[in-house]
């Protein structure tokens, strides 16, 4: 009887104590599992072992660069507040790390776990870019570079490029004259000059990703039709040139396009013709095929012309008696000279063809810092007989 006694008071009492441990463990789980040895190993880039800040930031852009969605990364030995490093480290990354910022962007999270004697966390990655986008991606070496994508791009008519480089003080104002740039040198390649958008990717920092969007505002049905037509008038006009030196066919050329096309500053002339588009004043389509300009669709024709005759040519942009004017420098003989084919038709040819820096800085203004300086000659007449 004594025995029965002492059992149920033993039993009352372990569910009294039972009852207790419920309630202490009622807002807390702990789930303990066995460690496996070598069911995930550092080798086998499944967990990756950190012991500072350097490692850490390291382990994330390797996550980053390999396009991984999830990386787990043990904490052995570690110096530093793990919790606050991690968000500072995911912080760096994304504003520092090129292909983070382009593309996994405010994407990256963490997981931290206390596993009994280490901490272990998993990083979650959320890619904004494909991996063929990623591979798409093009490498160049400098500024250099920049004419050798951009021309070809304008000549495929392409609406976007991503570039990578090395380069702590590239801007979106340098990339957009970079594609003006292409497009002056050769302006038969796409018609019209696109509006260009450059993102850049991250916004400081010595490696950057660059998108660059072209938008031509045409059709590309309408585009590679006037692209065509514009080519064909490039090759007739050049076409039947007898001088054979640079300066003679330069001349030619000048003249040509001065007597083919109507100077039409304001774009009133070409309002009043119903047929002809009001955006093209100022392309080489608007002056070769349809015949009126302005300064500039006379200075990117003109330097279309000479490009198709193997003469150097470049569009400068400046004022002319306070007015927003264009014009070219072409590279003849030994020198480089001013030539302004839209003043030919009000002006003498000397007054025109082959000035100095001096005699076209007395109407005109330019950046000089930008272009080749045009040496100075005594006269117009002195230039042709040096020249020819």
């Amino acid at each position: 009887m004594k025995k029965r006694i002492t059992s149920a008071l033993l039993s009352a009492a372990l569910l009294l104590y039972l009852s207790g441990c419920t309630a202490l463990f009622k807002k807390e789980y702990l789930s303990v599992s066995a460690y496996q040895e070598g069911a995930h190993s550092a080798d086998s880039g499944e967990i990756r072992l950190i012991s500072d800040y350097t490692a850490l930031k390291s382990a994330i852009i390797s996550l980053v660069n390999e396009h991984k969605t999830e990386g787990r990364l043990r904490f052995t030995n570690y110096e530093g507040t793990i919790q606050q490093d991690l968000s500072q480290a995911i912080w760096d990354v994304q504003a520092q790390s090129a292909l983070a910022s382009f593309a996994a962007d405010k994407k990256i999270y963490y997981d931290l776990n206390s596993i009994v004697t280490y901490y272990e966390a998993v990083i979650h990655i959320t890619y904004t870019r494909t991996q063929s986008e990623i591979d798409a991606v093009r490498y160049i070496t400098g500024r250099s570079a920049f004419a050798d994508v951009f021309g070809p791009m304008l000549e495929e008519l392409a609406g976007y490029a991503a570039l990578r480089m090395t380069s702590a003080t590239i801007s979106a104002e340098e990339i957009s004259e970079a594609v003006v740039t292409a497009y002056e040198k050769n302006p038969a390649a796409c018609v019209v000059s696109p509006q260009v958008t450059v993102r850049i990717h991250p916004e400081s920092g010595l490696q950057r990703i660059i998108e660059v969007e072209l938008e031509y505002g045409w059709k590309l049905t309408e585009l590679q039709k006037m692209k065509s037509a514009l080519q064909e008038r490039i090759e007739k006009v050049v076409s039947g040139i007898s001088g054979v030196r640079p300066a003679e066919i330069a001349l030619e050329l000048f003249r040509r396009l001065s007597q083919n096309c109507k100077y039409d500053p304001d774009g009133l002339m070409r309002s009043s013709r119903s047929e002809l588009n009001s955006g093209l004043g100022s392309t080489a389509y608007g002056a070769l095929v349809e015949g009126y300009a302005d300064s500039k669709g006379f200075a990117v024709a003109y330097s279309a012309l000479c490009r198709e005759a193997g003469i150097e040519c470049l569009v400068v942009s400046g004022t002319r008696d306070g007015e927003p004017h264009s014009w070219n420098i072409i590279g003849i003989g030994d020198g480089y000279h001013h030539a302004d084919a839209s003043a030919y038709p009000l002006l003498e040819l000397d007054s025109a063809f082959l000035l100095s820096d001096g005699q076209m800085a007395r109407n005109s203004v330019w950046d000089t810092g930008k272009y080749p300086a045009c040496g100075e000659s005594q006269s117009f007449s002195d230039i042709i007989k040096k020249i020819f």
